[in-house]
């Protein structure tokens, strides 16, 4: 972590409950949309609270612009229902503010990668590789797009895979 202290972050909701935006002299950008998914952690407001007097943590919001990328890129690669108002949104800041996004999420690292956002895991190794998910008939053997649940041809519930694809 040393090699990160001098670049600023942006930062979701999963590197918070990692404690990484509590590290001494980091500079992040959060949503208000993440801020709000992790205000309810109570022993850990203060502390951010904290974070934002100090001018370490800086709450932010992303051009609309920016969010419509990434709900196109997420309906793209199948990943959009696996994505929260907050995660659309601290991609589109990463996007829009060309900073290293801090996320242990593999759906919005998939994503980020696709969008040529450079994302840190705290808990992992990251990204290995771009998956583009589609949606499956395991009875009738047909594809659909990502987000259909019942195959339109038989009925059948719907399963998710996906397909690899290079970078």
């Amino acid at each position: 972590m040393s090699s990160w202290a001098s670049k600023e972050f942006v930062v979701d909701s999963s590197a918070f409950y990692m404690g990484f935006p509590f590290q001494s002299s980091l500079k992040c950008y959060t949503t208000k949309a993440v801020h709000d998914e992790i205000e309810h952690i109570k022993k850990s407001y203060y502390r951010l609270e904290a974070l934002i007097d100090a001018g370490n943590l800086t709450i932010k919001e992303p051009d609309q612009s920016f969010i419509e990328k990434v709900i196109c890129c997420a309906n793209n690669t199948g990943d959009k229902s696996r994505l929260s108002f907050a995660d659309i949104t601290v991609l589109a800041l990463a996007l829009e503010m060309d900073r290293i996004l801090v996320s242990d999420d593999y759906a919005i690292g998939n994503v980020a990668a696709h969008l040529k956002v450079q994302v840190k895991s705290i808990s992992f190794n990251g990204i290995k590789e771009l998956r583009k998910w589609t949606s499956y008939c395991s009875a009738c053997h047909r594809t659909f797009q990502p987000g259909i649940n019942i195959c339109r041809t038989c009925g059948s519930k719907l399963r998710r895979r996906y397909k690899v694809h290079s970078a």
